[in-house]
């Protein structure tokens, strides 16, 4: 989304600096003028954010740097629950030369994700941590993509389907389909994997877990393929399926889409089985349980459901437990 974002605004790579959020393994990210890359996997706890420390520090040595440059035109960032996000769009609040655009980073975008879908300890610590790191803070009280805040001026997407930004605001830069460059087995599966399991108990999680297997089973593959998520561990899923290979590569599924190997992709909660379906309309797209974790993990917020049936990707109800 990036990519599309900078080739829209006449950007060239080399222009630009780069700050990860996350610890991402991509080549692509060698093209840019600098980036400044995420340490390790994020880690959800108070303690686990110790280790964090130094490169925040770095992050916001080179923001301060890049605000103060006369050449800075554009800043696009992710969201705005992130220290170094939220600190960005306070500083150019300073620069009412600079355009301020949001990219949709995934399935957030598309859901009510407000503070309360957030541990607590995250809005208590924050402000203090942010003063020790040199960084402003303000609270968000809002969707956490920061969509709605008067500072962002667009919000880059690759669908407006269920998308949570004001219309005026939307810039949808639609992805072309792509042909394969392999014959998808009919008979074959590819599992997406998620990090669903971080936002609910163990228990409702092991029933989606359980319901995923039904339904894989129900299906009678005769091959399956599980694609890790990048970030995030596979959560007790990994080791309920049934005799499985993996797809050992770090790409995402958007810049493996013409390789997919089978003509079924399913997941839970997964932002590639919309883009998927995009890119390769062949393809047969599956959310399972989106009934029921919309309820365990998400308040109840439903949302989810209109941006996967929109972009035509099947929905599998599991119920409740018992």
């Amino acid at each position: 989304m990036l990519v599309c974002a900078l080739e829209k605004d006449g950007i060239e790579p080399e222009d630009v600096v780069v700050i990860s959020a996350r610890k991402i393994n991509d080549p692509w990210l060698d093209k840019f003028g600098y980036h400044l890359a995420y340490p390790a996997k994020p880690r959800q706890t108070l303690l686990g954010q110790w280790p964090f420390i130094s490169f925040y520090r770095s992050a916001a040595r080179l923001i301060r740097e890049a605000i103060n440059a006369r050449e800075l035109s554009h800043v696009y960032i992710v969201n705005i629950e992130n220290l170094l996000t939220n600190h960005l769009l306070l500083m150019t609040a300073e620069r009412q030369d600079v355009e301020v655009a949001l990219v949709v980073e995934g399935i957030f975008n598309f859901q009510e994700i407000t503070p309360r879908n957030r541990a607590r300890w995250r809005w208590v610590v924050k402000p203090s941590l942010a003063r020790l790191l040199g960084l402003r803070w303000h609270t968000p009280v809002g969707h956490l993509s920061g969509a709605f805040e008067p500072g962002i001026c667009r919000v880059v997407s690759f669908t407006e389907i269920g998308l949570k930004a004001p219309a005026d605001k939307v810039d949808v830069l639609a992805w072309q389909p792509v042909r394969p460059s392999v014959v998808p087995d009919p008979r074959a599966l590819v599992v997406v994997h998620t990090g669903l399991w971080q936002w609910m108990d163990q228990d409702a999680y092991l029933h989606v877990a359980r319901a995923f297997v039904r339904w894989v089973e129900r299906e009678n593959f005769t091959r399956i393929i599980v694609k890790h998520h990048p970030h995030v561990g596979p959560g007790a899923l990994e080791e309920m399926l049934p005799p499985h290979e993996t797809w050992d590569t770090r790409a995402s599924m958007e810049n493996l889409a013409s390789e997919v190997p089978a003509v079924t992709v399913a997941g839970t909660c997964c932002t590639a089985l919309v883009t998927l379906k995009m890119l390769r309309p062949d393809l047969r797209c599956i959310d399972v349980g989106a009934d029921f974790y919309c309820e365990a993990a998400y308040h109840g917020d439903h949302s989810v459901e209109h941006l996967l049936m929109g972009a035509g990707v099947e929905v599998v109800s599991i119920g409740r437990p018992g």
